[in-house]
């Protein structure tokens, strides 16, 4: 699609190039017949490739081959138009007028066309070839022309190595900006991602908790906030330490994802030992589902460290709401917070659900 955004300004060149070399010095006067086929047919031409543009994303979107055969098709068309142009203007008489203006713009069209054409450089040298071999052909074969074909020949070979030279620019420069945009990808997911347990961290989470805030509001849906600590966390550090405990979080937060399995919901690690779940969508049952679900995952894990097994149990607080005109968000955080300080109290190992009279 780069090729036809570089060759658009070609199409308007093209549909007026004619008029512009036949109308100044009076050619439509002397030959009509021969000025109106010509800027006739490149105007027709013009008018099929400006329909191409604005109809290429369908096409292209249809068949990637049909869209560059067209393309191809239509640009050599005009390129055989000027080449013939351009033949006659140097060995027909009729075209004599216009000889010297018609150089002039072979050389500028031969030029720019090959540079348009660089990120596809076997058609635009092929559009160069059906520019420059007609009237070179007949430059060679034709008597008192030999040093003109040998002047275009060699004019052909230098802006072709210089079209060879563009192309592998483009490509490098089209290769250096593929690996920036993944290097910036790659960063973007760094910013995103909690270093040690690999899930979403809270810079994350607090951004598209406000998007999804935001996005529940206008359409009255429902969202829910499961907060989820691990249960006497500063035991496990102490029995079997820091790095049995960075293990357990690491694993709690695999068993976490692996229960979050919808595309729309986002588990992360909200600081030390605290994890949260946004649920888009879900009332109050769906969310205390989701927590059931969450509390047998990690019931089912096997919590190991250097071959010793580690009992890990969490307790969760759940909140949901319909967010109303100016509620602010952290009232659902603090509600699921209310709620986990609840399972606490009650014994760990539980989740709990926010209601108004807590």
């Amino acid at each position: 699609m780069d090729l036809l955004r570089r060759s658009l300004a070609g199409i308007f060149v093209y549909a007026f190039l004619l008029p512009v070399i036949f109308w100044p010095i009076g050619f439509h006067e002397i030959q009509p017949h021969l000025t109106y086929l010509f800027a006739g047919a490149m105007f027709f031409f013009s008018v099929l490739r400006l329909i191409h543009y604005v109809n290429s994303k369908r096409l292209y979107a249809l068949s990637p081959r049909a869209w560059f055969i067209t393309f191809a098709a239509l640009s050599l068309s005009q390129a055989a138009i000027l080449g013939t142009v351009f033949t006659l203007a140097i060995f027909d008489e009729r075209f004599f007028p216009i000889i010297h203006v018609s150089m002039l713009a072979l050389a500028g069209i031969a030029s720019s066309a090959l540079l348009a054409l660089s990120p596809r450089i076997r058609f635009g040298i092929l559009n160069l070839t059906i520019l420059m071999l007609p009237a070179m052909i007949t430059g060679f074969l034709s008597e008192g022309y030999l040093p003109l074909a040998v002047m275009m020949l060699v004019f052909t070979v230098y802006i072709s190595g210089i079209g060879i030279r563009a192309n592998k620019e483009y490509k490098r420069s089209f290769d250096i900006e593929i690996e920036l945009e993944a290097q910036r990808k790659e960063l973007e997911t760094l910013n995103q991602t909690d270093a040690l347990t690999s899930i979403y961290n809270r810079g994350y989470f607090n951004q598209h908790f406000e998007d999804q805030w935001q996005y529940a509001m206008r359409h009255e849906l429902e969202i829910a906030i499961l907060l989820i600590d691990v249960d006497h966390f500063k035991s496990i550090n102490d029995t079997y330490g820091h790095l049995a405990g960075d293990a357990c979080l690491v694993n709690l937060a695999y068993a976490i994802n692996k229960a979050v399995n919808r595309a729309i919901d986002v588990a992360a690690r909200y600081g030390g030992e605290e994890f949260v779940v946004l649920l888009s969508g879900c009332n109050t049952e769906q969310a205390r589902s989701m927590a059931q679900k969450i509390e047998q995952v990690i019931k089912d894990h096997k919590f190991v460290h250097e071959g010793r097994g580690i009992p890990v149990t969490v307790s969760i607080g759940i909140a949901t709401t319909m967010p109303k005109p100016k509620q602010k968000s952290s009232t659902l955080i603090d509600q699921a917070d209310q709620a986990l300080y609840q399972a606490k109290a009650q014994g760990r190992n539980r989740s709990i659900v926010f209601t108004e009279d807590e």
